[in-house]
C-alpha cells in the first residue's frame, strides 16, 4: 500500500502545471474558429477556455474519467454547466500521428517543440495533452477538431505553474471549479431545461 501511493505522489510529481496563450486560425473557410485559447493544467486535470472575437467565452474543464468534463458556456441567456464524460478520444491517422525524423526541431512561445505527426509541433516537457487532443505530448502548434468544428492554434505564450498557484490563496485556486452562478445540468437535465434536442458532444455559442 505504501509503494502503491508513493508511486502514485512521484508520476503525479511528474506531470507538469503550465498555463498557455494560443493564437488560432480557422482550418477552413466559414468554420468556426475562436480567436484565442488558453490552457489551464494540473495533476492530469486541464481547463481550456476559449475566446470569441466578439468577447464571448466557453470553457471546458476535463476532471479525467471518474469526475468527467465540464462544458460552461451561454444558452440563450442561461449560464450553464453541462457535465458529462470526458471527450472521445481522437482515431489516429497513422499518416499524420506518425513520427517526422527528418523534420528537427522548432522553438515555439521560447520552448523546444518536436514533430508529433505531420503538422502537430510537441513540447515533450509538458507532459500529455488534453483529452481529444493530437499527440502524446502537449501540442504547441496543431490542428484542434470537435465535431465539425476545427481550427489550428499555434503557442503565443508558456507558463510553468507550481502547486502554490493551485492553492486556496494562489491565482489558480479555482481554475478547475464550476463558475458561479451557473446551472449544473447533465444531457438529460439540459433537454428538459430548454426543451430541445439533445445537445451534442460539443456545444458553440
Amino acid at each position: 500500500m505504501v509503494v502503491a501511493v508513493l508511486f502514485t505522489v512521484e508520476i503525479a510529481a511528474q506531470i507538469t502545471s503550465f498555463s498557455i496563450s494560443f493564437s488560432c486560425v480557422p482550418s477552413h473557410e466559414n468554420g468556426f474558429s475562436p480567436s484565442k485559447v488558453e490552457v489551464i493544467s494540473h495533476a492530469g486535470t486541464f481547463k481550456i477556455t476559449e475566446h470569441s472575437e466578439s468577447g464571448k467565452t466557453q470553457s471546458f474543464l476535463l476532471l479525467g474519467e471518474t469526475l468527467g468534463s465540464v462544458n460552461q458556456f451561454t444558452f440563450f441567456g442561461t449560464q450553464v454547466a453541462l457535465t458529462g464524460p470526458m471527450p472521445k478520444l481522437l482515431e489516429e491517422n497513422p499518416n499524420n500521428s506518425k513520427l517526422i525524423i527528418d523534420s528537427g526541431e522548432r522553438e515555439i512561445a521560447g520552448m523546444r517543440c518536436i514533430s508529433c505527426g505531420e503538422n502537430n509541433w510537441c513540447s515533450p516537457s509538458l507532459g500529455p495533452p488534453p483529452a481529444g487532443w493530437p499527440g502524446t505530448n502537449m501540442p504547441l502548434e496543431a490542428n484542434i477538431k470537435y465535431g465539425d468544428t476545427s481550427y489550428r492554434v499555434l503557442a503565443t505564450s508558456v507558463t510553468t505553474l507550481t502547486d502554490n498557484d493551485f492553492r486556496r490563496s494562489g491565482e489558480y485556486a479555482n481554475a478547475f471549479k464550476i463558475n458561479k452562478g451557473r446551472t449544473v445540468v447533465d444531457a438529460r437535465g439540459f433537454v428538459e431545461l430548454f426543451q430541445l434536442s439533445p445537445p451534442t458532444d460539443v456545444i458553440r455559442y
